[in-house]
Parts: structure tokens; sequence; C-alpha cells
């Protein structure tokens, strides 16, 4: 009996010694030189599989440790820290490295989802930029979100990206915290990012974090470099296109980040006589961006950040008797004043302004026409960010006045002027205030809770009236970890639309035209579910998620045909109806020494439905695309080469196909088949690439990229033409579709350079 309760009282002994010895901690790491935030920190508990990364603001959270236990941090650039548990303070200071590491340890691409509360959230840092294969002798942070699950590119020829169902426009893109209305050059071939100015990407498409709103289905949040301690530069000469960036440091407080990217395709047209390909001789493109940042150190604890950003597409088609002529872009200004207030405090002003112009002149049987579109927004965002121990409280406002050109037309048929009344310019403010909270409500159960309240009001014109919207908007996120390498994400969001996508689904061109919300055409409205599960052992993650989204006042063109640029009053085209979303997501990612590799599959349905059409019954969405895959591979084979991989499946997009042209009264009727009865046939390419690192000389590195684009010339969709049979009769002509695509096989060589 005294042995046994000799035993009981041991057992009790260690047991609470035990628990009193697990901690949970949360630090913040600082430059100990520059006083700033040091982000992407590898926090790796010693003599175990747990760690984590510091984030945007240097702070990183652990929980369940031993005190007696140490961890180790480890940046580039930075000395090793390794340190006690029991003697973590709130704040760590790192020392400034002089020479740079040899070896460096990589983790995958996605991020780590055990310790994040918010679902399908990532963050990518830029060392999981730059260990994804090339694409054309580019390292494009953009695609690097298209290779996750739930997200896919839109159709080749049209800008920005799909996620679970939503159109381009459901996307929210901020660089430096200003609105990035169009996200990609043509056929999302490149992204308008160059990433080599890219310090971090987190990407959200469940559980926003309340200072963002007004799109529905995902926030790209893009952060460029930061102040440098020494000038440095990187660039590339290619066969495609070439770009140089340079992060200048001025002097101890101030630094000038200048990047420019320009292609040359229509230097190659000469060489490729396909008849379906964008380079045949006829027709010519190309693209550039610039960005200008100027950073300076106000005070020890305060910052000025200013930023210039400018991109152009351009495309001239003068082929097969048509003169068509393509130009968008986007041109952004802002300004970002940060405040230190504490070590646990910190404030954030920024004042914007952010424009986009699209334009397409075309002369083609029967119409001669020019369209131009713009799209405004001067915004005005502030917030505080309070962060202690585990716990994170954020709360702000947001003001934007945008104004909206849907479109002005001049247009011709058989050389005779169409009267058109041109749409006017529409102005509207939103006004929104938002709060987030993030706490654990246990060891196991951690939730963030957030609600953004925006006030919505139009400035009456001639064809709408003075209107005001309210949004409220629920945000809620869990996540219970059933073992240290698993985990639950439970997300419920709803979020306000207040402007409508209205897109020419025959034009494959990025021919979308945005509507301002009316009392006819009301904001678009989501409410989203979804379920997630997370396991992490050894360097592999797998996640899985369900999810159900369901739009209300969901907006498209009645035809959704090049008929609609020529309407006198867009609102009249434009159908009002339901869509829904539901699907399941894998990804699988693992680090096996010199390999990295990356799969995602998604399965998904996407319907929407209008009274007006299909007698009101659900029919395939523009975007419903049921599968989607991708697979990335990089393998560092020795010091010097690095061989990638990257192979995409996804499902073709739905379109209405125009089937005839039919006279009748002596007047040309266009008539259509089924509304988006027809889909594009499937979109898959296969990528190779291979990079040999030269040996270093002093400070100056440099590459040798070879890529094969489209290794088996998969002839994919870029755009559908139609040509006319004048031999079917006198009361209709048939209408014959033509198919063309992007780019066949297409060898490149890059030279990459840094110093």
């Amino acid at each position: 009996m005294i042995k046994v309760k000799c035993l009981c009282f041991c057992f009790i002994l260690f047991l609470s010694n035990y628990i009193a010895a697990q901690e949970n901690i949360s630090s913040k790491v600082i430059d100990i030189k520059t006083g700033l935030p040091v982000i992407d920190v590898s926090i790796h508990v010693l003599n175990s599989a747990e760690g984590a990364y510091t984030d945007e603001n240097g702070v990183f959270i652990l929980n369940n440790l031993n005190s007696k236990g140490s961890v180790k941090l480890s940046k580039i650039g930075f000395e090793t820290l390794i340190i006690n548990i029991d003697s973590i303070e709130d704040i760590i200071y790192l020392e400034p490295k002089i020479n740079e590491l040899k070896t460096v340890v990589l983790r995958s691409f996605s991020s780590s989802q055990l310790k994040k509360v918010v679902p399908d959230q990532i963050y990518f840092s830029k060392k999981d930029i730059e260990k994804m294969p090339f694409i054309l002798g580019e390292k494009d942070v953009i695609k690097l979100i298209q290779f996750t699950p739930g997200v896919q590119q839109a159709s080749e020829g049209q800008s920005g990206f799909l996620v679970r169902g939503g159109n381009a426009s459901m996307n929210l893109t901020l660089i430096d915290d200003m609105y990035l209305h169009s996200t990609a050059h043509l056929g999302g071939l490149f992204s308008v990012i160059n990433s080599d100015v890219v310090q971090s990407l987190e990407f959200s498409k469940a559980g926003f974090d309340a200072a963002y709103g007004g799109r529905l289905s995902s926030i790209i949040d893009i952060k460029t470099l930061k102040k440098t301690d020494s000038t440095n530069f990187q660039g590339s000469i290619g066969l495609i296109s070439s770009k140089l960036t340079g992060n200048i440091k001025l002097n101890e407080t101030n630094s000038l980040l200048l990047s420019g990217r320009r292609s040359y395709l229509e230097a190659l047209t000469p060489f490729f006589s396909e008849e379906s390909s964008i380079l045949k001789k006829g027709k010519k493109y190309y693209l550039y961006d610039l960005l200008v940042k100027h950073t300076g150190l106000l005070s020890e604890k305060s910052s000025l950040e200013t930023v210039l950003y400018n991109t152009s597409d351009n495309f001239t088609d003068v082929t097969q008797g048509r003169d068509r002529k393509i130009n968008w872009g986007n041109f952004l200004l802002g300004t970002t004043f940060s405040y230190q207030f504490s070590d646990i405090l910190n404030s954030q002003t920024t004042f914007s302004n952010s424009y986009y112009k699209f334009s397409v002149g075309d002369k083609e049987f029967p119409y001669d026409y020019d369209v131009k579109s713009t799209f405004n927004i001067l915004g005005l965002k502030h917030h505080f960010l309070w962060n202690k121990n585990q716990s994170i409280y954020k709360a702000g406002l947001n003001y934007n006045r945008n104004t909206i050109l849907p479109k002005k037309v001049n247009a011709f048929v058989d050389d005779s002027p169409l009267e058109i009344e041109n749409e006017e310019t529409y102005i509207y403010d939103d006004i929104s205030l938002f709060g987030d909270i993030e706490y654990p409500i246990s060891d196991k159960l951690k939730t963030k809770l957030g609600l953004r309240l925006t006030s919505y009001i139009t400035k009456s014109n001639a064809l709408i009236d003075n209107e005001i919207f309210l949004g409220v908007e629920p945000r809620v996120s869990l996540r219970y970890k059933l073992r240290s390498s698993q985990a639950l994400k439970f997300n419920y969001q709803r979020i306000t639309q207040f402007v409508h996508q209205a897109s020419v689904s025959s034009f494959s061109f990025p021919a979308d035209f945005y509507l301002v919300s009316t009392k006819d055409v009301k904001p678009q409205v989501s409410n989203q579910l979804s379920l997630g599960y997370v396991y992490e052992v050894n360097g592999m993650q797998f996640n899985s998620a369900v999810y159900f989204k369901d739009i209300n006042n969901y907006t498209e063109f009645e035809n959704g045909s090049v008929n609609n640029l020529f309407s006198n009053n867009i609102y009249s085209d434009v159908l009002i109806g339901n869509l829904k979303s539901w699907g399941i997501e894998f990804s699988m990612s693992n680090k096996i020494n010199k390999i990295t590799l990356q799969n995602a599959l998604t399965l998904s349905k996407t319907i929407a439905k209008f009274d007006e059409i299909n007698d009101g019954a659900y029919f395939p969405a523009i975007f419903d695309r049921p599968i989607n895959f991708s697979s990335l591979l990089n393998y560092q084979l020795n010091d010097r080469i690095e061989l990638g991989m990257l192979f995409i499946y996804t499902s073709g997009q739905n379109y209405t196909k125009p089937l005839d042209v039919r006279i009748i009264n002596e007047e040309v009727i266009l008539n259509y088949g089924a509304k988006n009865g027809y889909r594009y046939p499937s979109y898959n390419r296969l990528d190779l690439s291979c990079t040999y690192s030269f040996k270093q000389k002093g400070k100056w590195k440099s590459k040798l990229n070879l890529t094969l684009y489209n290794v088996y010339n998969r002839k994919n969709p870029f755009q559908i033409t139609y040509d006319i049979d004048s031999n079917s009769g006198s009361s209709f002509l048939q209408i014959e579709e033509d198919t063309e695509s992007l780019f066949p096989f297409l060898p490149t060589i890059n030279w990459l350079f840094s110093f």
C-alpha cells in the first residue's frame, strides 16, 4: 500500500512538473541595427519538429513548449541565434551578418498551416518565390498563387485569375496597400508584378482580415522590398524580356528602389509562321512595367514610403483584313506613414491613387469601333495594431472615392456612324470601419473574430439616382489542434462587393466593364463556409478543404457578346441572378533532401441562375472549371545545377456561341446558342527548365536559365474568331468558328545576375 502511494505521489509530482514546464511564447524579432522588424526568420525548436516563421510584423508564436528546451533563430544576412525558451522575452534582437551564408535551408512553397487560425491563408516569402520553376525565364509571384488549390488562371488572353468559382473582379490585390486593378499581362503569361521587387505575399481565399473588403473571392497583399543596408542590383536579359532592379542606399536613413521590365515579343514574329499563333506575322505585342519606391526613416519610431507603379500592355493585329489595337494598364501612386508607439502598438496610414485604363479598337465585319473604359480609386486607410503575447487586435478605417467610366464607344456599321449615347461617369464613396481580434480560447482552440461595416454612397447622374447602401460583414475563424501535427479549421464569412463586372465572354482579351450598384442592380453579397484539415510532419504538408459559396445579385451581360459594346445603356443588358459554387481541394508539398514537390487538385462546380435565361433554372457559369490540377517540381542537382518542372491541367471555360446571322426585315440579327452551352478545349501545358549557376566572383553572381515553354506544343485556346459562310443561303449566314492559340512550343534563354 505504501509503495502504491509512493508511486502515485511520484507520478503526480512528475505530471505537475511536466505541465508546469509547458510554455506558450510570443515574441517579436528586431534588427538591432535599424530597429525594424525582421520578417521570415526561421524559428526552430531544437531536437523537435516544431517551428515557425516571423510574420510581416516580425512576430512569431509557439505553443506547448518545454521550458527547458532551446530555439534556433536564423535568416540570411543575420547571425544565427540560439536561446533558451525560458529566457525568451517580448523582443529578440538579431545582429546583421556581413558575410552571406553559403548554404540555405529552404522550406516548401506553401507556408505552414498548423499555426494559422485562418484557413486557406498562405504566406510566401522571397525564398519561396526563388524556389519555384522558371516560366519563360521568370519566377512569377502571381503564378505561385495559381498553383494552390481552388485557384486557376482565366482563359488565355484574359487577365486575372479565378478563385472558387468567382470572376476576376472578385479578387482584391494590393501592392504596398495600394489597389491594383489588373494583375496580368497578356494571357496571364506574365503577371504585372516583377517578383524581383517582392518582399512577401499573403494570399487568402477565406477568413479575410476585416481590414480588407469590397471583393468576394480572395485577397492578395504584396509588400515590396524594404530599406536596404547596402546597395544591390539584380536583373536578367533574355530572348523574350529583360529586367533590372536596383535597391539603392542613399544614406543611413533613405533608400531608393528602382525596377523596370520590358518584353520584345514583336521582334520574334519573323520566326513563327503558325496561323493560329499570336506571334505570326501581322501581330505585335509588347509589355512593360516600372516601379519607383523611396523609403525614409523620419525618426527611430517613424518611416515614410512613397511608391509609383506603372504597367502597360500593347497589342496590334492587322491579319485577315482586320485592324485591331488593344491597350491596357495600371498607374499607381501612394505614400505610407508608419509609427511605432511601443513594442506592442503601432499604426499605419496610407494615401493612394490607383488608375486603370482599357481601350480596344477594331475593324471587323460588320463593325468598326473603338471602346475605352477606366477605373480610378482615390483612397485613405489607417489602422492600429496591438500585439501582446498570443493576442492580436487590429482596428481602423478606410475611405475611397471611386470613379468609373464603364465604356465610351465610337462605332460605324458599313461605314455609317452609329449614334451611341455613351455611358455617364459614375462616382461613389465607400467608408468602412473594421476590427479584428485573434486570441486563444484554450491550448487546442484558437479563434479570430472580425467585423467590417461599410457605407456605400453613389452620386447621381443622368442614369442613376443618389443611393446609400450599408454592408455588415462578420468573419469567424476557428482552429482546433487534434495533435501536434494535425488541426481542423472552420470559417464563415459574409462579404459585400459594391461594383459589378460585366464581361464579354466571346472576346478573349480583358474586355470587362465595371458597373456601380443601383436600386435595381444591388450590391453582390457572398456567404461562404469552409472546413479544412491540415497534417504536417517531417517537411511534408497535406491540406484539404471543402467549401460552399453563395453569391446573391450576381451579374452578367444578357448575351455575353460583342453586341453589348454598342448598347445605349449598359444597365439594360445586365442580368441579375444567383451564383453558387462548391468543391473539395487537396494540396501536398514535400521537401526531400534536394527535391521540393508541390501538387494541387480541385474538384468543383459553379452554377448560375437568372430568371431570363434557361427558364429560370441553374446552368453552368462562365468560369465553371470542374477539374483543376497543377504540379511543380524543383530539384537541386548540385551546387551549380537546378532543374524545374511545371504541369497544368484545367477544364476549359464555358462560353455562349453565335450560331448564325439571320436577316429579318432587312435587319441583321445574331442568333446565339444555349447560354454557356459550349466549353473551350481543356487547357494543359508542360514546362521544363534548367538553371546553371556560375562561380561567384566577389559580390557578382550570375545564372543561365533555359526554359522550354509548352514542351509538347499544346494549342491552348487564346481567342475564338468567327467567319461568315456566305454560301449558306440568303435568309441567314452560317458562322464558322476558328480557335486561335497563344504560344506554341517556345524555348527561351535568360541570363540572370546580381551584384
